[in-house]
């Protein structure tokens, strides 16, 4: 066997976890496999696993050249893609983190058109408020609201995202609806946090052409979207939240916009990913996708 295709095999060890799994992936025997990684660790002079009757994990070794091949792999299949675009077939493993709202309202709707060009291929959510350490949590890449902080990263701009301020119709009978950023000092907030203890409670507007943090009193603090939009609809303080996320509830009148003239100012959305000497054309081909749903979807 070749040594590309002993790196395929051993990839595909590495993302499924098991040599059985490994070889339905690839419809092969799986004697074919064993065999594989047993002539690759020959030829290499070192054991890359360690197997037990009921895992495999690999060993330093095996981590280290793990990269190393993916690099060798994913610069062929990029080579391969620069001639045939679209149609290069993408297969194995991809792990993504991004917001647990943009996952379940934008991205993982329009997936199984995706998975039907691609059915080798396999799609591995980490969908969550919290921000996501790309390297640490294993994931090929990562989507973040917001100017990214990560100089060990690239980062690629995808779009800006439109925020605006609401409340639900309880709230405003109870507080008013306020007319400038001056009324807001009676207001109270829900404050957002992506992880504890929770910064300063603050709204952000544009005011004038600039942003401006007005500093407010709320009960209330959360750490994921589902539960800030809930205790918005609860009453209990105004939100700022991406457009996308409450247009529904806008159009019923669940929650109303206020201060449509000091509106927050767009936040980035952006891609990114390690920064590795070739990228994953699994990534490179998500990537485009994912750009193409953003711009249909209208966000």
């Amino acid at each position: 066997m070749d040594r590309f295709r002993q790196m395929q095999l051993f990839i595909a060890v590495m993302e499924t976890g098991s040599f059985t799994r490994a070889a339905e992936a690839l419809s092969i025997p799986r004697s074919t496999v064993s065999t594989s990684i047993q002539a690759l660790e020959d030829r290499l002079q070192c054991q890359l696993l360690h197997r037990t009757t009921r895992k495999i994990v690999p060993t330093s070794d095996g981590i280290a050249f793990l990269q190393a091949a993916r690099d060798i792999v994913d610069a062929v299949t990029g080579a391969e893609q620069m001639f045939t675009g679209d149609q290069v077939q993408i297969s194995g493993r991809l792990r993504v983190g991004m917001p647990s709202r943009i996952a379940r309202k934008i991205v993982i709707p329009a997936l199984p058109a995706f998975l039907a060009r691609h059915p080798e291929l396999s799609v591995e959510f980490s969908a969550s408020d919290q921000l996501t350490d790309l390297v640490a949590g294993g994931m090929d890449c990562v989507l973040r609201v917001g100017v990214p902080n990560t100089p060990e990263l690239i980062a690629r701009k995808l779009q800006d995202i439109p925020f605006v301020t609401c409340a639900s119709p309880a709230y405003l009978g109870r507080y008013g609806r306020p007319a400038d950023l001056r009324d807001l000092s009676s207001h109270v907030l829900v404050n957002y946090t992506p992880q504890f203890p929770a910064t300063e409670s603050v709204l952000t507007f544009c005011d004038n052409g600039k942003p401006r943090d007005i500093p407010m009193q709320g009960s209330v603090t959360v750490d994921g979207a589902e539960a800030y939009l809930a205790a918005a609809l609860a009453g209990l303080g105004l939100i700022q939240v991406p457009l996308f996320d409450v247009r529904d509830l806008l159009e019923t009148g669940a929650l109303i916009e206020i201060l449509p003239d000091f509106a927050p100012p767009p936040e980035p959305l952006s891609f990114l990913y390690a920064r590795r000497r070739n990228l994953s054309a699994r990534v490179r081909v998500f990537q485009k996708w994912l750009e193409g749903v953003l711009r249909e979807g209208g966000v």
